[in-house]
């Protein structure tokens, strides 16, 4: 019987917002689990590996080349394929990227068919600090991005802070990334929180979370803010050529590769019995297969963009074009 494919974990967030804390704390609450621990800094001295609190059956690889997103075919992709020659088996991945990684590329990095043979992404963590959050937002493009390529966004330091600032951070998060799952922590403790096991790259958890964000009602954002990350989200009934929206995919997120920051839709599909699932973090979307069409359900497709300067109408109409025309 073949060995299902190990769970990774995603840990990002900006400098000082308590990665390596709350790294220790999963550990903590997870001390009968292998963990297989990859932790990269910047520097050439891994100062945050000398930190983690380990024990004899997690084992620890230290990236010191470089920020872990642009030594991808390098340290990173070297660890992971050792990790597979040497046949030893965990139970979960750890990556603790740095402050300033992309995590889109990580990301990517697990997209590739023989990575899914032993790994598979189960979801990206995003740490924020509570009292620092706002401002580095302004600031630092990274805090955004980071924020709206996450799956689980866990507010740090939340001792930091009165409760009325707390709910002006939660309101720009869910601005930033509605998708997202908040949590709020302290010292980043994780006990009562689910971040291992969240499956959030499955079909089945993307078609869940597509459909009920989709069902909010969005408030559109002030002109002055048009510059910052937007969210669109889209119900188009009717269903699209497969073929034909692929090529629109791989052409937009060409064109907007600056802009875009993740997709994720649900959508009807021409002919075809399930509902075909698409996600997309930076310029790469891939597509697996979701649950069957019900015979009395709707055929519609449920699509939301995060991304700066997108073109709410200019999309809408292009996706529009992509229907099949049914013909009477």
């Amino acid at each position: 019987m073949e060995n299902k494919p190990t769970p990774v974990t995603i840990i990002t967030g900006f400098l000082g917002a308590g990665k390596t804390t709350l790294l220790n704390e999963i550990l903590r609450c997870n001390k009968d689990s292998n963990f297989l621990i990859i932790e990269n800094e910047a520097g050439n001295i891994n100062i945050d590996g000398q930190l983690l609190k380990s024990n004899n059956k997690n084992n620890i690889y230290e990236l010191t080349g470089g920020c872990i997103c642009c030594s991808l075919s390098t340290e990173l992709g070297t660890v992971l394929n050792s990790v597979i020659l040497s046949r030893v088996k965990y139970d979960y991945v750890l990556i603790e990227a740095t402050g300033m990684a992309d995590s889109g590329q990580i990301i990517n990095m697990f997209s590739g068919p023989r990575v899914q043979r032993y790994f598979k992404l189960d979801s990206v963590v995003c740490l924020i600090d509570a009292d620092s959050f706002l401002k580095r937002l302004n600031d630092f493009s990274e805090v955004r991005s980071q924020l709206a390529k996450s799956d689980i966004a866990v507010i740090n330091k939340c001792d930091l802070l009165p409760s009325e600032q707390m709910n002006d951070v939660e309101q720009k998060i869910a601005s930033i990334n509605p998708l997202a799952r908040i949590e709020k922590t302290t010292y980043g403790k994780v006990d009562g929180i689910e971040v291992l096991n969240n499956e959030s790259f499955s079909p089945s958890k993307i078609e869940e979370n597509i459909t009920d964000f989709t069902n909010l009602t969005l408030a559109t954002p002030d002109n002055e803010h048009a510059h910052k990350i937007q969210t669109l989200s889209y119900i188009i009934p009717g269903s699209f050529d497969m073929e034909r929206m692929s090529m629109w995919f791989d052409d937009f997120l060409f064109l907007n590769k600056d802009n875009i920051l993740r997709i994720k839709a649900m959508v009807s599909v021409c002919d075809m019995r399930h509902k075909m699932i698409l996600q997309s973090v930076g310029s790469d979307f891939h597509v697996t297969q979701g649950s069957k069409w019900n015979e009395d359900e709707d055929r519609e497709s449920k699509i939301v963009f995060i991304g700066t300067d997108l073109k709410e109408e200019e999309i809408r109409k292009s996706l529009d074009r992509l229907l099949v025309k049914v013909t009477m």
